[in-house]
């Protein structure tokens, strides 16, 4: 009999920071931290940070906003 492997729920938020729009891929397991996966932003390369981790949905979408802020324009 085959164990099926826990696949993460992926979750896309879109957003606007330090004018650029960008859509932001979360992941997390069932009753599990939430990670950011990729960001993607308008006309920059993809960004990544999926060394961390949040305890909730809503800090990780804020840590993928302050990421796309601190970007230098």
């Amino acid at each position: 009999m085959e164990h099926d492997t826990p696949q993460p729920l992926e979750e896309y938020v879109p957003g606007v920071a330090n004018g650029h729009h960008y859509m932001a891929k979360l992941c997390h397991f069932a009753d599990g931290p939430w990670s950011i996966e990729v960001v993607h932003v308008e006309g920059l390369p993809p960004l990544g940070d999926s060394d961390k981790s949040w305890p909730t949905r809503e800090e990780a979408v804020q840590a993928a906003q302050a990421m796309v802020a601190a970007l230098a324009h």
